[in-house]
């Protein structure tokens, strides 16, 4: 229990904030420009960003291009759309590999990854309603980029109710440029807003998750408790079961630590045991949630695998030495007689 605990939370959380930073890391460019306390999670900003702001940053010394994006959270469908230029993404981003079809080239057209086309059965030149508006699948890109949706930045902003506002921008720096020059240059003349290097989004989205490590904590430390406690009973429960083969077990000369050993090795040998029935079971607890949630991304790191492991068998010993120490100090006339 204590193992598929673990191993589930820090896979749904993990994947979250990894798929999260991975597809930002996608979309291209080496900044992001936001507004002053917007958050990296864009499904908890909106559009208040002017879309005039390009024009300040690409005058920046060193700053090849600027991508604004418009981006909306579909509570509905628990997924974000991005709205887009076609002509200044395409400058930013270079990962966007379409399987089938071509990027969008009209308002009412969008283009929908891999995960979202599986998980909707959807293909190129089918219907997709979005806000209840009727859009036609134009492409369809591998999976990791930016949103599951893309679409027209225009389309995106009316319906939003947010003309010529967006999100953020990404910022490509040109060729053989020090980006570290660029960043200097864009935090003094922009010194109010959030500026952010790509290749540090997911350090800096897992520092600064409220309550990301509390959170983990917790589960740790309830996870360990429930290995102690289920170890504590059952190992109890034998002990007192065993009284009288223990009391054999010390007439015939076996000593207190040679007790205490064997209870010991036969509780490892249960956690063991549950560590692999819970690897287990984790397993079909993610296929149980992909089956059922398929555009939920799940990441477990190995880490936190041999952790979940060693915490478990670590809560388990724990568990069991205070009923070991017990059986070891059982007067054997007394375990003899027991009944």
């Amino acid at each position: 229990v204590g193992v598929v605990l673990i191993l589930v939370s820090v896979g749904l959380t993990y994947g979250q904030l990894t798929d999260s930073a991975e597809r930002t890391r996608k979309v291209g460019g080496d900044f992001i420009v936001q507004p002053p306390d917007a958050s990296l999670f864009f499904a908890l900003n909106s559009g208040t960003l002017s879309i005039k702001i390009r024009k300040v940053i690409e005058e920046i010394e060193g700053v090849d291009a600027a991508a604004p994006v418009l981006a909306k959270f579909l509570s509905d469908k628990f997924h974000l759309v991005f709205g887009i230029e076609k002509e200044s993404f395409e400058k930013v981003n270079s990962s966007l590999d379409f399987v089938d079809g071509r990027l969008f080239d009209r308002p009412d057209e969008v283009v929908i990854d891999t995960v979202y086309s599986r998980s909707k059965n959807l293909s190129v030149g089918d219907k997709l309603e979005i806000l209840s508006r009727e859009f036609v699948i134009s492409g369809i890109f591998e999976q990791g980029t930016a949103a599951r949706v893309l679409m027209p930045l225009a389309t995106l902003q009316e319906m939003n109710g947010t003309p010529d506002k967006v999100t953020m921008f990404f910022v490509r720096v040109g060729d053989g440029t020090d980006v570290d020059s660029v960043f200097d240059r864009l935090m003094g003349r922009m010194p109010h807003y959030k500026i952010t290097k790509t290749a540090e989004i997911q350090a800096i989205m897992t520092a600064s998750t409220p309550a990301f490590k509390q959170f983990l904590m917790a589960i740790v430390f309830i996870s360990v408790v429930i290995s102690f406690l289920i170890i504590l009973l059952a190992m109890y429960s034998t002990i007192t079961e065993r009284t009288r083969e223990i009391g054999i077990l010390k007439s015939l000369g076996a000593s207190k630590a040679y007790i205490v050993q064997l209870i010991l090795k036969e509780s490892m040998l249960i956690c063991a045991l549950g560590v692999v029935l819970g690897f287990i079971l984790t397993f079909i607890a993610i296929k149980l949630i992909l089956v059922t949630f398929p555009t939920m991304p799940v990441f477990i790191p190995t880490y936190w695998r041999l952790a979940a492991a060693g915490l478990a068998v670590g809560g388990g010993a724990l568990g069991a030495l205070y009923p070991a120490i017990k059986a070891a100090h059982l007067d054997p006339v007394r375990a003899l007689g027991y009944e």
